[in-house]
């Protein structure tokens, strides 16, 4: 990202600063080392936290020091020696005509690694209905393209601020005082000018052969204004996409974010102060493969990734419509989750001969009944969505549901014939034989690989047998509930 200090006063300060601690090599075979030596001497703070090794401690800290010492003298003599060294190769870097570092909000390379490093600097307000670089709201973080990788630590210093200014910017306005820290005397001072104002270029938007963009002619074919186009392929922002970047990073894989879902993982059940934001079906993009330098600035700040997020159009949702034309409720019963449970069912009782070999073993009866009881959960939810209809939808010529069937889905019918017929009949019975028998129709499957036996009959009316005869009665106390509310 762009280095934005506000905690220098100089750009001696800002650009020392720049050396230490992000600039690795001087130029290639060459390591910087004042960025090498501190980075030394924190390895050994941590040692010097962490060791126990009485003898070992010394020897860090004797190592520290000698270094520390080191260190001092580097970093008072960086500015007339390596920062100088470096600011004089770059000014002679041969920078071909068209092939310039350019200040960008959109760049060419992320719509074809292959174009020149061009692209455009879009601040202009553009239509609010559109989400765009000036949708952001505050200042907006600008890119740097440059012709290959080798650039990435001269694009990373034009990028480096004080109060408000940015070198780039300061080079394009013909102002050098960045520089003057560093030059031995005024004609090296010159002789740099020359050489970073070849290294920038102040672009005009313009496309570009690899652009990719398709416009679309929508003047009229009548009128004499014939340049009038909408474009129907717009350009990647890295601008844009950099922004995304830094609220999904912090609100994804922030410390707090970090402490929030490793509480709802343990289901820890406790009160925890905090947002919790989650990005559905988040996906990440490459840009630049190994090699993400080669495209951006803030690409290789990004290290090359772009998040994605999901526009697939919500699942469709079936209206809930009465089983009318089914003999049974479980004709019309289907969900993705007991499907699962049977399909592992199958398989656990495929793998023996005679169900009493799996219900003698305790853990292996506990197994079988906690899968019926997910498909007997997930069909007392249906019958529940069923029930919440209108009542008295059983009531209808077309009904092809059995009578003990429509007692069980519309209990809530007011016509009184039916009512004393559902008082009297034993039709919860006859919803767990159905039960028990649409469950081995699925266990035994198309290919009739499992035969099911008495005991697993017994054993399916059984286990439903509860919920069926507590869910009633839950439903019996709520039908004399109403009835006493309204006699009151």
């Amino acid at each position: 990202m762009n280095e934005k200090t506000n905690e220098f006063e100089t750009w001696e300060e800002v650009i020392l600063d720049f050396f230490e601690r992000k600039v690795q090599n001087i130029k290639s075979g060459q390591k910087c080392k004042l960025f090498s030596t501190r980075e030394y001497i924190e390895k050994k703070e941590e040692e010097i936290e962490t060791e126990k090794d009485e003898k070992k401690l010394q020897r860090a800290i004797k190592a520290k020091e000698k270094k520390q010492k080191e260190y001092e003298q580097l970093r008072e003599d960086a500015p007339i020696t390596e920062i100088r060294q470096w600011i004089n190769d770059t000014s002679e870097k041969k920078i071909a005509i068209g092939k310039r570092i350019i200040k960008a909000s959109h760049v060419l390379k992320f719509t074809h690694s292959s174009s020149e490093p061009a692209g455009f600097l879009l601040k202009t307000k553009s239509n609010d209905l559109l989400l765009s670089t000036s949708s952001l709201k505050k200042d907006l973080t600008l890119d740097l393209a440059h012709r290959d990788g080798s650039l990435i630590t001269v694009s990373r210093f034009l990028a480096l601020f004080l109060k408000g200014e940015q070198i780039i910017d300061l080079i394009l306005n013909d102002e050098f005082c960045f520089l003057e820290p560093f030059a031995s005397d005024d004609s090296q001072f010159k002789y740099w000018q020359g050489g970073f104002k070849r290294l920038v270029e102040n672009r005009e938007i313009r496309t570009a052969d690899k652009a990719k963009q398709i416009y679309f002619p929508v003047s009229n074919m009548n009128s004499t204004d014939s340049n009038q186009y909408h474009i129907l392929v717009p350009l990647f922002s890295s601008s844009l996409a950099n922004e995304i970047d830094s609220i999904v990073t912090t609100l994804k894989y922030g410390d707090d974010q970090k402490k929030l879902n490793n509480a709802r993982k343990e289901q820890i059940p406790k009160f925890r102060k905090g947002m919790s934001v989650e990005f559905p079906d988040l996906s990440v993009q490459q840009f630049g493969g190994k090699h993400p330098k080669n495209i951006s600035m803030l690409n290789a700040d990004r290290s090359g990734k772009s998040f994605l997020f999901s526009t697939q159009p919500p699942s469709w949702q079936s209206q809930l419509k009465p089983p009318f034309n089914k003999r049974s409720l479980f004709d019309h019963f289907y969900t993705s989750q007991a499907n699962e449970e049977i399909k592992s069912l199958r398989g656990f009782l495929m793998l023996f001969e005679r169900i009493e070999l799996s219900i003698k073993d305790p853990e292996k009866k506990k197994k079988i009944d906690g899968w019926v009881n997910q498909v007997i959960e997930e069909v007392m939810i249906y019958a529940t969505s069923i029930q919440s209809l209108p009542a008295g939808w059983t009531n209808a010529e077309n009904t092809r549901l059995k009578i003990a069937h429509q007692y069980f889905l519309d209990p809530y019918r007011d016509d009184e014939p039916f009512k004393k017929a559902r008082q009297a009949a034993d039709w919860q019975t006859v919803i767990c034989v159905d039960f028990a028998d649409w469950l081995n129709g699925r266990l035994k499957g198309k290919d009739k690989q499992f035969t099911p036996q008495r005991y697993h009959t017994r054993m399916w009316k059984k286990l439903i047998e509860e919920d069926l005869r507590k869910q009633a009665e839950a439903i019996d106390w709520d039908i004399k509930y109403q009835n006493r509310e309204e006699r009151s």
